[in-house]
């Protein structure tokens, strides 16, 4: 009976002792965002386009950065409304539009527009979000406090 009790309080001692040698070598902080990037979604349509073959929708977006710092990158994404589940648009991160002369980063007061092709053809009320991502010391950095949204209606033409 001694013997189980020693082994347990080894096997518990040990298992501590390597928690806190671990833990020494993981970050203590990750960056980041700053609270004042903030965009907004000035314009956003989805219209069926049901005749043709095969069936998709198109997105129309107007976002506008009215934060205080720059923006390098957002994930565009769709889904029907309240739900959790989104399908990304943008397969980059990329901000790039005539809306802000074809530059990759969205500064402060510019507008980023551009159309999507969405693969589906909703049949609900749908929702679209956009998440700014920027870059500290080289990695990408999500903003999951500063995600807009808007509820969009996908009409026929």
């Amino acid at each position: 009976m001694v013997g189980y009790v020693l082994l347990i309080a080894i096997a518990v001692a040990l298992s501590t002792a390597v928690f806190f040698y671990l833990k020494l070598y993981l970050p203590d902080e990750r960056p980041e965002c700053d609270v004042d990037i903030k965009l907004s979604i000035d314009y956003a349509s989805c219209t069926l386009n049901r005749p043709t073959n095969p069936l998709f929708s198109t997105i129309n977006l107007n976002i506008t950065n009215r934060g205080l710092f720059k923006v390098e990158g957002a994930y565009v994404k769709i889904g029907d409304y309240n739900r959790a589940f989104r399908e990304n648009l943008n397969l980059d991160l990329n901000l790039n539009s005539i809306c802000n002369g074809n530059t990759s980063v969205l500064n402060p007061g510019e507008k980023f527009c551009k159309t999507y092709t969405y693969n589906l053809v909703p049949t609900q009320v749908q929702e679209i979000s956009v998440q700014p991502v920027i870059w500290i010391e080289n990695e990408p950095v999500l903003c999951p406090e500063a995600v807009v949204t808007k509820i969009v209606p996908c009409v026929a033409p």
